[in-house]
């Protein structure tokens, strides 16, 4: 007898065989104890979960003359010609095959005669959603009501193709994916019947590679057991069936925690020189950040189907994420996943997602935003300096102008010679002798109250763009006076803490200051209660929006120039 393979050899015979659908097999049980059997069924679910197993034990239950409340006796003559596919009284069509409406009359000329041998004649249709809509119009009124003796069974994998006027009249059951420890279960019960040893972890890759399908499962266990034989394990598995290193996926995730672009420039190189595919990657990726989220949460490793060698690394990796950077990873990598099946390069948009990771900056929430805390940035390469002492508040000073400035303080020490008619002329222009830079001039110009306000709103627009938690509170304040160095300001419409928030970074604001108006000062922010009590603000506002109108007084005529070509509108 010729080898059969495992999907067949071990198909499920009865309702107890069939593994992750309790809702169905629960409800067909109960309707055949109580005698309510419907005229029609559609089966409807992803691939290799059951459909058409189900279907045939429906039949089997219903033809089946020793049957004990719907379960099959699978040894008289009628269960072995319909587990065979032979039985005359229960036809199997194939609905991509037989899609037309010439084959849609043909059955219904069938099932107007009696079954020859058996209680009912009943009609498997596989893939009922490749009928034409012609051939569905035509099965509408015999599918609604048969004859007493006859059943239909459909089965499909894409239900939003079969129109509703065909469900309506059906009984339908969705068959669930199973789930990745039902599979293993499964898988290990086969191999203990064929007298093959398997570790827990091999078992675990297959589940996780057939992704909810029995059928996929046992396919790939048939080739893991053709390279391996009676013994399985993990690096066999992930031999045949192309199972990526989970030091990969580890190796990535720490190049983006460390901002280490070398570490990800060799994770790239390993992925590209090994030939492994980006979609597989790209799921596996998933998985892995998947599994670090999980991670993070309070006893959640008890979701993590890995073995413990595995969950222990996780736990260590996950102490350097927070939820928030991992789950805005995940958005881009579903992203990326879904455009490498359509772009022309898809290693290079690989590589660039990537590359994109190590520029993220760490996530901030609203109310830290807003309460002016810090981000923790984190080090990009970090390697230890030797011997070298770097002050960073001092500007940074070009290695030419150093050299220019020793060379003047050498020639102004010497004593020149020149002739004594040219002494005085040479007394009159001999500089002074300059010191070596130490440290940046203190500005010393001398500002009023009023310029102050003036270039307030465009102080505020440029620490926006660097500071945006504080030129948030900054929107709600006003210059309010001016003692020597100390300037005054009152914040309005906030609530008290933004005043503390605001101090805390006075030093930050303070070199913002001194950047924009040419002048140092002391900043000291007050809480006002209610609107500011000048319109000094709102007069600075109406100034500058008239220079900005003039400035953009050129382009408005284009735009209008534009619209008027175009018939068109702009749209706010």
């Amino acid at each position: 007898m010729s080898y059969q393979v495992l999907s067949l050899k071990w198909r499920p015979q009865s309702f107890a065989d069939v593994i992750g659908q309790n809702h169905v097999t629960q409800t067909l049980i109960n309707a055949f104890k109580k005698d309510r059997v419907a005229q029609a069924y559609m089966l409807t679910g992803p691939r290799g979960v059951g459909k058409t197993t189900t279907a045939r034990i429906i039949a089997k239950a219903l033809n089946c003359p020793n049957t004990n409340d719907g379960v099959p006796c699978n040894t008289c003559n009628i269960c072995q010609e319909i587990t065979d596919g032979r039985n005359l009284d229960v036809l199997e069509i194939d609905g991509a095959s037989n899609r037309g409406i010439e084959e849609i009359r043909n059955l219904r000329e069938q099932i107007k005669y009696a079954p020859m041998n058996a209680s009912y004649k009943i009609f498997i249709i596989d893939e009922v959603h490749m009928l034409t809509n012609q051939a569905f119009n035509a099965l509408l009124r015999t599918l609604e009501e048969p004859p007493s003796h006859g059943k239909f069974i459909l089965a499909t994998t894409d239900i939003h193709k079969v129109p509703s006027t065909i469900i309506s009249r059906c009984q339908r059951f969705d068959f669930n994916r199973i789930t990745e420890s039902t599979i293993s279960e499964r898988l290990a019960m086969i191999l203990g019947e064929e007298k093959i040893s398997a570790d827990d972890e091999s078992l675990s890759a297959i589940s996780r590679k057939a992704d909810g399908s029995m059928r996929d499962a046992l396919s790939l266990m048939d080739q893991v057991i053709a390279f391996s034989g009676e013994t399985i394990n993990i690096d066999d598995v992930a031999t045949v069936i192309g199972l990526i290193p989970i030091d990969i996926f580890f190796n990535y995730s720490n190049a983006i925690a460390e901002k280490d672009t070398s570490r990800m420039i060799d994770v790239l190189q390993k992925i590209q020189t090994t030939g492994l595919p980006l979609e597989d990657v790209t799921q596996g990726l998933n998985q892995h950040f998947r599994n670090l989220l999980i991670s993070l949460i309070k006893d959640g490793e008890g979701l993590l189907e890995l073995n413990d060698d595995h969950v222990e690394r996780y736990l260590d990796s996950a102490k350097s994420w927070n939820s928030k950077d991992i789950l805005r990873i995940t958005n881009v990598l579903n992203e990326l996943e879904y455009s490498l099946k359509r772009v022309s390069q898809p290693s290079i948009q690989f590589e660039m997602t990537a590359m994109k990771f190590l520029e993220f900056d760490t996530s901030v929430s609203i109310s830290d935003l807003l309460a002016g805390v810090e981000p923790k940035e984190v080090k990009k390469n970090p390697k230890p300096v030797k011997n070298v002492t770097v002050d960073s508040t001092l500007p940074q000073v070009p290695q030419t102008e150093i050299s220019i400035e020793k060379n003047i303080e050498k020639k102004v020490s010497e004593k020149p010679k020149v002739d004594p008619v040219e002494d005085s002329t040479v007394k009159l222009v001999k500089p002074e002798k300059v010191d070596p830079i130490e440290e940046p001039p203190v500005p010393t110009q001398k500002i009023s109250l009023e310029e102050i306000e003036k270039g307030w709103l465009r102080f505020i627009e440029g620490i926006r763009k660097e500071r945006p938690s504080i030129g948030t509170v900054l929107e709600h304040s006003e210059p309010f006076e001016l003692i020597g160095n100390r300037l005054v300001i009152k914040v309005y419409d906030l609530p008290k803490f933004s005043v503390g928030s605001l101090n805390r970074n006075n030093r930050v604001v303070e070199k913002f200051i001194e950047d924009h108006y040419g002048a140092s000062f002391q900043l000291v922010a007050e809480w006002q209660e209610g609107k500011g009590t000048t319109d000094r603000i709102e007069k600075s506002r109406e100034k500058q929006d008239s220079s900005d109108g003039d400035k953009n007084k050129d382009g408005d005529q284009v735009v209008s120039r534009v619209l008027e070509v175009f018939d068109g509108e702009i749209l706010r």
